[in-house]
């Protein structure tokens, strides 16, 4: 999920979770050199894709005899989902042949941005982190997804996700979405109990619902002692009042002002005074570590993170976390999220289009991908499915799924620009400035201002082009 600078340090990371498809056969994934044999027939199975195409319900299904091989492309551990999915995929459409071509996430979108601009060597189904969604939606080099029907899907979608998916003039849909990351806490269960603090999620709650009481229990945990702290670092709070990414209005209006920004400034202000967070980004080594020994208590995150838990960070960790609301009124937050796109190079676009749809637009294909990885899908139907109620023992027996599920269904659409990710990069670095120079709380905010304003001049620019370019543009 996700190449802002967070992505990119998850990835490196967790590299050891990287698996590379190399199989052949009933499983429908092939190798590269296998691929290299049958790149013809891929081709020439595909010239009749006009008579492959029906429609149903708006969205077009494509005939399950269709013939072609298709290169699916990633980065981990997004080979996991499809691979947990391509069971179904295959007895759909058992004559597709899928190959898999993962790699870290940066290393993927410079590939896939190389490959557009030639106009060859794209992947047949890149996926698309959202990171780089208002980049992509209004490049030409991606097929348009309403000819398939796409936009009949509208209302299975989260808004938030759905709406990031159209271009700036309205009239194309580049992406289909992926995945969703409602923003939650993790906590430690165990040490808010040694530190006198509730552990029921509905308690810890309460206790978070103010900054007033975010300092609180950071300072009940610090008396453990000098190697307990609340968090990696204080700055990821004022993060979470950006998490949606929505710096700009239409008018491209920087929007720094939060409602309560200057108390959650000044709490994070008094945390590192008093030594209460760590002071360590939440994505190194040492966080890591100190979240599998319980010396950070609380990590602010997308729900995806659950499963770095349970399959990296503390995989013996089973009963000591539990999920709540985000603190302060911070409620209604979106991390990370992919999307799938088909570019206009491939061969193979109705082929592309019978994996995206099945994988995307399927309660099989959605569900049996987030088994496997905890990647939350943004298709609303998938909740329906009796495993959105699922007791999770890592959790102590917590229905997590039916909290993020209701977080995602109420996530509200907002203005995508293609600064937000580099306006997103100044808050740790500006927060911590701040708080090395001792600056208030109104210094701090009007620092990262400065910074973002200084960072994303060029961009700016460019969005203003783009925006003229499709006839949005009202602005001086």
């Amino acid at each position: 999920m996700k190449p802002k600078r967070v992505w990119a340090l998850v990835t490196a990371f967790l590299m050891v979770l990287s698996l590379f498809a190399g199989c052949s056969g009933d499983s429908g994934i092939m190798n590269t050199s296998s691929m290299a044999e049958s790149s013809s027939s891929s081709e020439s199975s595909s010239s009749g894709a006009e008579s492959s195409m029906q429609e149903s319900s708006g969205l077009v299904e494509i005939d399950s005899s269709l013939s072609a091989n298709i290169v699916v492309g990633g980065w981990p551990s997004g080979d996991d989902a499809f691979e947990a999915a391509m069971a179904g995929f295959n007895e759909k459409y058992p004559n597709i042949k899928v190959e898999l071509q993962f790699t870290d996430t940066a290393a993927h979108h410079q590939n896939l941005q190389t490959s557009l601009a030639a106009g060859s060597g794209a992947q047949d189904v890149p996926m698309v982190e959202g990171a780089y969604v208002a980049q992509y939606r209004n490049s030409a080099a991606l097929s348009d997804l309403n000819p398939y029907g796409a936009q009949s899907l509208a209302d299975d979608f989260v808004a938030f996700k759905w709406d990031q998916c159209i271009s700036d003039d309205g009239k194309a849909m580049r992406l289909l979405p992926w995945d969703v990351g409602p923003t939650t806490l993790f906590y430690r269960t165990d040490i808010f109990e040694q530190a006198g603090l509730p552990t029921e999620p509905s308690e810890v709650d309460k206790l978070l619902s103010t900054w007033d009481g975010v300092l609180e229990a950071a300072e009940a945990v610090h008396a453990l002692g000098a190697n307990n702290w609340f968090i990696a670092d204080g700055s990821y709070l004022y993060q979470l009042l950006f998490q949606n990414r929505d710096y700009y209005n239409e008018k491209l209006e920087l929007q720094i002002e939060r409602a309560g920004d200057i108390a959650c400034l000044n709490t994070i202000i008094k945390m590192r005074e008093k030594g209460l967070d760590m002071n360590v980004d939440m994505w190194s080594t040492e966080a890591y570590a100190a979240y599998a020994d319980g010396a950070i208590a609380c990590v602010p995150v997308g729900c995806w993170f659950g499963g770095f838990l349970k399959k990296d960070i503390d995989p013996d960790g089973a009963g000591h976390w539990g999920v709540a609301n985000l603190p302060a009124g911070t409620i209604g937050k979106n991390w990370g999220g992919s999307f799938l796109v088909i570019p206009e190079q491939s061969q193979n676009k109705e082929a592309a289009w019978a994996f995206v749809s099945y994988m995307l637009a399927t309660v099989q294909g959605q569900n049996a991908m987030f088994e496997a990885v905890d990647y939350f899908p943004a298709y609303l139907p998938a909740y329906d499915d009796p495993l959105y109620a699922y007791e999770d023992p890592y959790f102590g027996g917590q229905k997590t799924r039916e909290l993020w599920a209701s977080l995602a269904e109420n996530l509200e659409p907002v203005y995508t620009t293609q600064m937000d990710v580099t306006a997103e990069g100044q808050i740790f670095t500006s927060v911590n400035q701040g708080l090395q120079e001792g600056k208030s709380a109104e210094e701090i905010r009007d620092l990262f201002a400065q910074n973002v304003e200084t960072a994303t001049k060029e961009l700016k620019e460019q969005q203003i082009q783009t925006l003229k370019d499709a006839g949005v543009w009202d602005g001086n």
